[in-house]
């Protein structure tokens, strides 16, 4: 059943096969999508002057073809409200202006996942070029393991090839392993393992007199603590390894950090990234600034704190490359 409902409101994205550097105004714009607690998905976007109405399509993968999904709904406006989709399942829509045959492609950010917390996509992001993060290609959350029947069956329904699991290896022993499909690949990368010997840092800042503080700074401070997040970067670039998902335990703190390093590699705007940081229970802008300061008394940049990383030129490149579309 669809339901729509005719009212303009707005938020991200562009419009139907229109690349950065075309001068002309997109026909679709703002496009979001949320889904709601009784399954349904609440779609918006602002349409150009000269488009009427649009179609929409649904599908459980990203679609270049508007047509290779099910039509959910047509002649609609500004908004309209999808019922009656398959509930374990992840959909991407496509809206598509009255006579075209591409459209703009749009997902809900957060990411349904049963018992699993601070999940979300980090698809249609902005980034470097006037390009944007391609949807349903890179997964964030938390610990997978307290994932309940129900989110067992979604996570197999975002169709991942890798597990990367930033936990430390005591962490991993005492919450147990990740309950993934059979065929997704688990990729330990632990960040800060006290198994691991990491050298000692003689430049270890002073103590702030809050752990988590202390732990963002160190992490920066040490960048012995960080090279796994080089590691998943690497994993990420891999066109054989994606979709991919990556997690520590809460999905806030190194999972934060890590995708803060990600999204900077890819040209993401910082308020955009700010954004997504404190989309996660549990982080507080102070955090996130301790880390941002403790980059530049350190490294003098953050381009220069990538590189003590090891983010090389070419690997950027071959992230942009992997991660970032033009919108359609």
């Amino acid at each position: 059943m669809v339901t729509a409902v005719f009212t303009a409101t707005a938020v991200l994205t562009g419009g139907a096969s229109a690349f950065a550097c075309d001068p002309r105004p997109l026909p679709i714009a703002g496009a979001t999508a949320v889904r709601a607690a009784d399954g349904s998905y609440q779609l918006s976007w602002s349409p150009a002057n000269d488009v009427r109405s649009v179609s929409v399509y649904a599908a459980t993968h990203p679609i270049e073809k508007a047509q290779d999904g099910v039509l959910v709904a047509k002649d609609a406006t500004g908004a309209v409200t999808v019922t009656g989709l398959a509930p374990a399942s992840r959909w991407y829509f496509t809206i598509v202006p009255g006579g075209a045959r591409l459209g703009e492609g749009v997902a809900a950010k957060l990411v349904d996942l049963d018992g699993v917390k601070n999940a979300r996509d980090l698809g249609g992001y902005p980034a470097a070029d006037g390009l944007r993060i391609r949807w349903g290609t890179i997964f964030r959350t938390a610990r997978l393991t307290p994932a309940t029947a129900t989110g067992r069956e979604e996570l197999a329904g975002l169709g991942i090839k890798d597990d990367v699991d930033l936990r430390s290896s005591a962490e991993a022993a005492a919450e147990g392993p990740d309950p993934i499909p059979a065929g997704v690949t688990h990729v330990a990368e632990p960040v800060g393992d006290p198994d691991q010997a990491v050298p000692p840092d003689p430049n270890t800042p002073p103590s702030t007199g809050d752990p988590i503080m202390d732990n963002y700074r160190l992490l920066v401070s040490n960048p012995n603590l960080g090279h796994q997040f080089v590691d998943a970067l690497a994993h990420i670039a891999d066109a054989g390894q994606r979709p991919l998902l990556y997690h520590c335990t809460g999905g806030n703190h190194r999972t934060g950090w890590m995708t803060v390093i990600l999204l900077k590699v890819l040209g993401v705007p910082d308020d955009v990234i700010r954004q997504d940081y404190l989309m996660s229970s549990g982080t507080v802008a102070t955090y996130l600034d301790a880390a941002y300061d403790q980059v530049a008394r350190d490294y003098g940049s953050f381009p220069a704190y990538l590189a003590a990383l090891g983010v090389t030129d070419r690997l950027t490149r071959q992230l942009r490359h992997a991660l970032l579309e033009a919108p359609r």
